[in-house]
Formats: structure tokens, sequence, C-alpha cells
């Protein structure tokens, strides 16, 4: 059975946003060097410090670590779960004093923000989360970070699936562990239309067997490189540099990740 968009969304983030979190748990030890990349690039711009937007944030990795560098974040996501964990995170990690967690629809980011802010130095995007509710929706919602931005601010989309490495590197099936869960994963990718298609069956290990969980169907758009570019453009945000990793800063190619780093203007 396959879901509507606000169905599966819905169903990951929010119902099943147990399962969820043991896979943003597992992405937590590979954060700090993403967040020492992004700071790298933000010293070529002089922004050493200032307020960062962190769009659907999850449970609060990238703002946790940005605190950690003396930024002051705000993250915003639809799961009241994440957020809760992103705040506890944040206790941890002892930088509840620089961020702050808002449970809300980014695509009313702007209402969502309010006037908690001031204008914002750095917006985030991190790990294949545009595309969910298709491009006229994102494009809404980078009109939306560029209006809440100064003029000169930078914005990052990082780790983001594209279709270069797709039409190459294309896999149906793929196995994963996080603590005491498997997750297989079945994809379908339609080159025509850009949109992929996955099912996550969760299934929990019982000494030497699985016990079926759950299952979740997900659907996004995805976008190539000059596609993206030119959506930031026509949002008020121009494309300077594009990076396989920004862990390492090596270049992109069909073979690597997305990364994306835009100025406003």
């Amino acid at each position: 059975m396959c879901y509507s968009m606000r169905d599966w969304v819905n169903k990951l983030f929010i119902e099943r946003s147990d399962l969820f979190l043991k896979i943003m748990n597992a992405r937590w030890v590979r954060t700090a060097q993403l967040v020492d990349g992004m700071v790298r690039v933000l010293d070529d711009f002089g922004i050493k410090s200032g307020m960062l937007l962190d769009l659907y944030c999850g449970n609060g990795r990238v703002s946790v670590y940005m605190a950690e560098k003396g930024f002051r974040a705000i993250g915003v996501d639809m799961s009241r779960a994440f957020v809760e964990d992103a705040e506890a995170k944040a206790e941890e990690h002892g930088v509840s004093h620089r961020v702050r967690f808002l449970e809300g629809d980014v695509r009313e980011i702007k209402q969502v923000v309010g006037r908690v802010s001031k204008p914002f130095d750095v917006v985030t995007n991190v790990w294949t989360s545009v595309g969910f509710y298709g491009v006229k929706a994102d494009l809404s919602v980078f009109k939306q970070a560029r209006q809440l931005s100064r003029e000169g601010a930078i914005l990052f989309i990082a780790d983001t699936v594209h279709i270069e490495y797709l039409s190459l590197k294309f896999a149906p099936t793929s196995y994963a562990e996080f603590e005491d869960i498997v997750m297989l994963e079945d994809r379908k990718y339609d080159p025509m239309t850009a949109q992929a298609q996955t099912t996550w069956t969760f299934y929990k290990k019982m000494g030497q067997n699985l016990e079926f969980i759950d299952r979740a169907e997900i659907a996004h758009h995805v976008y190539s490189l000059s596609e993206l570019c030119s959506l930031l453009k026509r949002a008020g945000w121009q494309a300077v540099a594009s990076y396989g990793s920004l862990a390492t800063l090596q270049p992109m190619n069909s073979l690597t990740g997305m990364n994306i780093v835009a100025k406003a203007v």
C-alpha cells in the first residue's frame, strides 16, 4: 500500500518517531566533522558566530554542534518527539542556553519562528530534507528562509541525494542495523519524473530471529545540482559552491552526495 505525502511524513516522523530517532542517533557520530566543514566555509565569508536557523532539525544534531562552536541556533521540526529529544541532547552537551527548538511545520517557517529571533546569519537544511513536499513547497520554504535572513547570510544544503548519483549508483535494496532494530530498504526511482519511492521495513532483533515491527512508504522529489541551484536563485539565494562532502570539502561529482553553499542576495 502506498501512502500519500502527508501520510508517510506523519507515519515516520510522528507515529513511529521512536524508530526514526534510532536512525538519527546513528548519524550523530559523523555530525562533528560535518559542522567542522561548515565552520571552515563560514570562516571564508567572515562569519564566526551569529544566529543559525536549522530547517527540519530532527533531534538537533546540527544545532547542538553549531552551538558548541559559538553560534546561537533555532531548530524547527514537525515532530514533538524529535524536538523533545533535541532539547535533552542540548542539555547533555551543555548548550541549552544557546539553542531553542520549536515544534512546527517548516513550510510555515516565518509563522513558526515569529518574533523569537534576529535576522539569521546561517541557514541549514541537512540530510535529504528537500523534496518531501515537492518543488513548489521547497521554493516557498527557501523564500521564507531568505526573508528571515540578513543579506550575505549563508545557506547550507547538506548530505542530499541527487539525480546524477541515482543514475549511476542506484541500489534497489539495502540493509542497516540501528541498536536492536534491523531496517530493510526497497527503492524505486523514476528518472522521467525524478521521483524516488522507498519502503522501509523495520524488524526487532530477537536472538537469531527477526520480529516485524512496522513498514513506512517514503516518496520525494530528487533534484539535480543545476535544478536546485536554479530554485535557490528564484528564492533569493545565489549558489557559490558545491561539495561532495562538507566534512572533507571534496569536490562534488556524480558518485558523491550533494552539498550546496549559497549566499543571500
